[in-house]
């Protein structure tokens, strides 16, 4: 099974994480980064995120997006 997953209130549960600009963050479930994404978006250049996947494919994804 090849199905993109689509995240239910993704908006909603990464605005109830509060991110500041230089906060430390984990995503324990990568997938495709769409939370990931997310929480960026929100942080500044001293943030930190930390990513985390057992999925080569979201390994993958997140090795691309870290590049960004």
């Amino acid at each position: 099974m090849d199905a993109a997953h689509v995240p239910v209130l993704a908006q909603e549960a990464v605005a109830a994480l509060a991110i500041k600009s230089d906060g430390t963050y984990v995503d324990a479930t990568f997938g495709r980064g769409g939370h990931s994404r997310l929480i960026l978006g929100r942080m500044g250049a001293q943030g930190r995120l930390v990513a985390l996947d057992r999925d080569p494919d979201a390994i993958r994804a997140g090795e691309a997006l870290q590049d960004k």
